[in-house]
């Protein structure tokens, strides 16, 4: 999720190392794998983003809690961007397998990084993006507020 949301800033920060030229592969099973390997070239990659880590930590919650379509969209970290959930087929429950929040693995893009988060969880999850938003935005001082145990509503 982070690595999503640090692809989406304008300017990136982080590449997406499956769109560039492959400088590694590998067969693992019947997955081949290709990317991007020489990390030590990206050094100074996110440098033209000029946000600070309070902009981004805030950004990042409000990102989670308002503006990502947890019904709809499915996060592509290979892609760099989002997909759709009819597009990956996974939008109905099949088995334990349950798609309320999909992460595309990289690697094998038919496998959902997200299928076993449950109801209980993705409810959790989203309450606690939404509650770090709001005092990302509205305390002055976040850091004792901000690290609180979550308490469910």
């Amino acid at each position: 999720m982070c690595i999503h949301f640090l692809q989406q800033r304008r300017p990136p920060i982080l590449p997406c190392l499956q769109e560039m030229e492959a400088t590694y592969q590998v067969v693992i099973g019947e997955i081949e794998c290709a990317y991007y390997d020489q990390v030590d070239k990206l050094k100074n990659h996110g440098a033209r983003n000029k946000e600070t880590l309070g902009q981004l930590l805030s950004a990042f919650f409000h990102y989670w809690a308002f503006r990502h379509d947890y019904a709809n969209s499915v996060i592509s970290v290979r892609t760099g961007g989002l997909l759709s959930k009819n597009e990956k087929d996974w939008t109905r429950r099949i088995g334990n397998e349950r798609h309320l929040i999909c992460i595309e693995d990289p690697f094998e893009i038919s496998h959902d990084l997200g299928r076993v988060v449950d109801k209980h969880s993705i409810r959790v999850l989203k309450e606690e993006f939404h509650r770090a938003a709001e005092i990302m935005q509205d305390d002055p001082d976040p850091s004792v507020t901000l690290f609180m145990p979550y308490v469910p509503r």
